[in-house]
């Protein structure tokens, strides 16, 4: 902790240089003479302020909520109830996944499954941690549903373009 002024300095006051002195350091009680370990206790004002709580506040607006909320219902219904899956990640069917299959240039063929996975697990994970991340930022929170689904698309797209390209090779 630092103090005001040095006290192994036996002329701490008498040179110009030397820290200024608190003004109130004359009522101070003096220096014994015979102990060698004495230390003075430091004024208040030189203790460090104590640590205030961390207080977490949530700023949310209404129509944030119930946008996000919505948006991930009906992100849900789609990715469950619908046939909307089959649609974007129909082309799966058609890869080759035996080893007769011709070889694709620089092996992108093996990227197929990578990608659609990861861009799945990807659009999951913004749906489901993306709000809550928001709420501790305080930022808006119903572009996170809209994020995943355009992961989900732009991963739709992503390997059905790897599989067109690698159709060629395999037949």
């Amino acid at each position: 902790m630092a103090l005001p002024y040095p006290f192994d300095d036996p002329h701490r006051g008498d040179r110009a240089d030397s820290p200024v002195v608190p003004y109130d350091a004359h009522r101070s009680s003096p220096t014994p003479a015979d102990s060698d370990d004495f230390r003075p206790v430091p004024y208040v004002s030189d203790l460090p302020p104590e640590p205030k709580p961390r207080v977490i506040r949530l700023r949310v607006a209404a129509w944030d909520l119930v946008a996000t909320i919505t948006l991930l219902t009906l992100l849900f219904v789609l990715a469950t109830a619908t046939t909307w899956p089959s649609r974007l990640f129909g082309f799966l069917g058609d890869v080759c996944t035996e080893d007769t299959c011709g070889l694709v240039p620089y092996g992108i063929d093996l990227y197929i499954y990578p990608v659609v996975w990861g861009g799945v697990g990807a659009a999951v994970a913004a749906a489901a941690i993306g709000p809550f991340i928001s709420l501790l930022k305080g930022w808006y929170m119903s572009f996170w549903p809209v994020l995943a689904l355009t992961i989900l698309m732009v991963t739709s797209v992503a390997g059905s373009m790897i599989t067109i390209f690698s159709q060629r090779f395999w037949h």
